[in-house]
């Protein structure tokens, strides 16, 4: 990732992370690389093979670290698509966005990849763009406050 300036939000009572992070396993290897560029960068990551509590019902898990983060990024591949879980995660995202305005980042592995309807109005970054980090980081260090109800924030005038 290019060094660019980020500003890390600040973390607000109840919140633990910057980011919640769901993906397919079969896509462990790019988002783990994801994931420790932005720890990298100060981020807090929530990633459910190092973050979820042992022992837990894996849905109280969901639920509970989706709720302390500040956004969700998804990352879309058709392995996610076809996945149980990681479409729970999404929808329990949507409902945590709808309840707590809490910003869905869906990220395209695959750019034919047929998202899923329930999540088709969502803006969505791709990573095969040349300028895909520099949207991400500033997607990530945009308050929620200020992404006005869309996944990447307006470029200001």
């Amino acid at each position: 990732m290019g060094r660019a300036e980020l500003v890390i939000p600040e973390l607000s009572q109840g919140e633990s992370y910057h980011v919640f992070c769901s993906y397919s396993s079969t896509d462990y290897q790019w988002t783990h690389a994801l994931i420790e560029e932005l720890e990298d960068r100060g981020l807090r990551v929530c990633d459910h093979e190092r973050d979820f509590t042992a022992g837990r019902p894996i849905l109280d898990n969901m639920s509970e670290s989706i709720q302390q983060s500040q956004k969700v990024l998804l990352i879309l591949s058709a392995e996610f698509v076809r996945s149980r879980w990681c479409l729970l995660e999404a929808n329990m995202s949507m409902f945590r966005d709808c309840l707590q305005r809490k910003p869905i980042v869906p990220v395209l592995l695959q750019r034919d990849l047929q998202v899923p309807l329930h999540l088709a109005h969502l803006t969505c970054l791709d990573v095969h763009q040349p300028d895909f980090r520099q949207q991400l980081l500033r997607v990530l260090s945009t308050r929620n406050q200020e992404m006005q109800g869309c996944t990447v924030p307006r470029e200001h005038s």
